[in-house]
């Protein structure tokens, strides 16, 4: 018989839940970009003069001048493309690139009062190109100092990673009171889930050191076994181990480990883990090139204001705190990483970054399996929670997958919660009935209107409800993280008659 028990809450995090960090959305990326192309570096004014002068070197010197660089991430190649139509968006730009590799193809342009033709090598190089200005863009974003974000910005999203940990601990003692067991998913399978659509590992890093800090310090079950609280990727990577002084193959946790740990015939201690799936991606991340082993590099250390955890630049400067580990990551640096597999090093270009295309690009296995995880996530789901995630219906391929996921689900019995931010309504309560409706009639050409409006042509109106505050402030009081809003928010009673923690029947 099919699995019974799933997360209850899903929570589908997006751009606008960063937005306080200063992290960009798609359409802003664009922007940025095309400022960069004109050398037009006026979004840096204010930002910390050391980070700004780098980010300027990396465009005008490294891309622009460097023989090799510029040959690997061709800027030159990029600004011609662009230039040939300046109303681009970001969907619009990558489906032209991604086909134009395809089928190997060049790119014929009108360019400075003459016709320059694009061999598909630059095609590929610009690309390159315009994805390393991207993570290079939300890099510099969120940096307060060289390598450091700003603590009083980040504070609320540790808050609420802490009080999710406490939320599963508690959870624990609840589920093993009423006897579910230990090494079946009624146990150890958190009662949420997130599916991060965004590229940053913001929420990821604050959990790590969240779960870190309980880790060090765990509640003692009845039997005298040490809980202990993880993260499941939904497929199998390997990493850097922290603060580890030898070398070696680590792998990210996931349920079959989970199983064995919990078996009661080699009681030892407990384990319970929680999905936190990346399907687009996540800076940092590599597949090699020589063996296609999916890796990935959080940071030298455990300092949740450090910026290492979007891994390594190609420039110094713009990632401060970082520190190469191997001989061979010394000698070609330019943010190399070294393979545990088979010892091949690995470049920003090797990052799987998915962005919005309709090409039929070819698969990456690892992003596939998360998925095939996200699917199931969605389709077995009792509360879907829209977190600053805006739902593009104008990407078809986000569109069909959603509505088939949730298509073998009652969508009379899912619940869903928006949460977007609207500054004419700040400070609101929760909108829901007709007043969803008044809103949305209300606010045209608004972005937060029109997600809404998209998730209410999936679901019944009566079963959404809509908070305009934004992230962090949907879950804050009084200048702090609360708990009685992080549970309302992910459990509330609406669909959870019992409260929580959940009842697992």
């Amino acid at each position: 018989m099919p699995e019974k028990y799933w997360p209850e809450t899903i929570i589908l995090w997006g751009a606008g839940a960063t937005r306080s960090l200063g992290l960009h959305a798609t359409n802003q990326l664009m922007q940025l970009v095309l400022k960069i192309i004109r050398k037009d570096f006026s979004f840096l004014n204010g930002k910390n003069e050391e980070l700004a002068d780098a980010f300027k070197k990396l465009i005008m010197e490294d891309l622009s001048k460097d023989h090799k660089i510029s040959k690997i991430y061709d800027l030159k190649a990029l600004e011609i493309i662009i230039c040939t139509n300046s109303k681009f968006n970001m969907h619009e730009l990558f489906t032209m690139l991604d086909q134009l590799i395809e089928n190997n193809m060049g790119f014929n342009a009108f360019f400075n009062g003459k016709t320059e033709f694009l061999r598909v090598e630059r095609i590929q190089a610009a690309k390159r190109c315009l994805i390393l200005i991207i993570e290079e863009l939300e890099r510099i974003s969120i940096q307060d100092t060289p390598g450091h974000v700003n603590r009083e910005k980040m504070e609320p999203y540790y808050e609420f990673s802490k009080i999710l940990t406490e939320l599963m601990e508690e959870e624990a003692r609840v589920f093993e009171n009423r006897g579910y067991r230990r090494n079946t998913r009624r146990f150890y399978l958190y009662s949420y889930a997130i599916i991060s659509f965004n590229w940053d590992p913001v929420i990821l890093w604050n959990l790590f050191n969240a779960h870190k800090e309980k880790n060090e310090n765990p509640i003692i079950l009845e039997d005298g076994l040490k809980l202990q609280l993880y993260d499941d990727f939904g497929t199998q990577i390997s990493y850097d181990q922290l603060d580890g002084s030898e070398s070696g193959i680590w792998y990210v946790t996931d349920e079959a480990q989970c199983k064995g740990i919990n078996d009661y015939n080699y009681p030892s201690r407990v384990m319970r883990i929680g999905k936190i799936l990346f399907p687009h991606g996540m800076f940092g991340t590599r597949i090699c090139p020589e063996c296609g082993k999916s890796i990935i590099s959080f940071a030298r250390q455990w300092n949740r204001l450090s910026t290492e955890v979007f891994g390594p630049s190609i420039l110094e400067p713009l990632q401060k705190n970082w520190k190469y580990a191997t001989e061979k990551e010394k000698i070609y640096k330019r943010g190399a990483i070294e393979c545990p597999y088979c010892g091949q090093i690995t470049y920003p270009y090797d990052m799987t970054l998915v962005i919005q295309s309709l090409s039929r690009k070819r698969s990456v296995p690892t992003l596939e399996e998360m998925k095939t995880e996200m699917g199931l996530l969605i389709k077995n789901a009792k509360h879907i929670i829209f977190a600053g995630y805006s739902l593009p219906m104008d990407d078809i391929m986000v569109k069909t997958f959603f509505m088939s996921s949730i298509s073998g689900n009652d969508k009379n019995k899912v619940k869903c919660t928006v949460v977007n931010y609207d500054e004419r309504h700040r400070g609101s309560e929760w909108i829901k009935g007709e007043k969803i409706v008044e809103y949305i009639k209300s606010s045209e050409n608004n972005p937060a209107a029109q997600c809404i409006e998209n998730i209410c042509d999936m679901f019944p109106l009566e079963n959404i409800r809509v908070n305009l505050n934004g992230i962090p402030e949907v879950f804050m009081e009084n200048g702090r993280c609360s708990r009685e809003k992080v549970v309302d928010l992910l459990y509330p009673r609406e669909c959870f008659a019992k409260g929580f923690p959940v009842d697992r029947r």
